[in-house]
């Protein structure tokens, strides 16, 4: 009689053991899906801020070296913010650059400058 009572024990302790067992490779597969999706999310964010760093680094530069000079710019500062543009990677961007290079007098300048400083400062929020 006592071997029948074991035996109904024995085989409820071991189904009990390879429920947890599951339920622990359950719950360890979750645990690392969640990781994995907070990893995607911190790159993801590091990403759009490293951009926004950018865009703001290429707006300062543009204001002290273009806006905040009065005669001729040099050949330097003109190749740097053109990189700085083009490394952006927005070809919206690039082509209103372009439109303000290609500007023929000072008040065509100016409104293509403003219309960049708008796109650029929409591509910072």
């Amino acid at each position: 009689m006592q071997t029948g009572f074991f035996d109904k024990t024995r085989l409820l302790a071991n189904t009990l053991m390879v429920v947890l067992v599951a339920l622990n490779i359950f719950f360890s597969i979750q645990y690392t899906q969640n990781i994995k999706k907070q990893d995607e999310a911190t790159i993801a964010e590091s990403q759009k801020i490293e951009s926004r760093l950018q865009t703001a680094q290429f707006m300062k530069f543009f204001i002290d070296k273009v806006l905040g000079t009065n005669g001729t710019i040099a050949f330097e500062d003109r190749v740097k913010l053109e990189a700085d543009i083009r490394a952006l990677g927005d070809e919206t961007l690039v082509k209103q650059w372009s439109v303000f290079v290609a500007s023929a007098d000072s008040e065509t300048a100016q409104q293509s400058a403003v219309k960049l400083m708008s796109m650029l400062s929409n591509r910072m929020i």
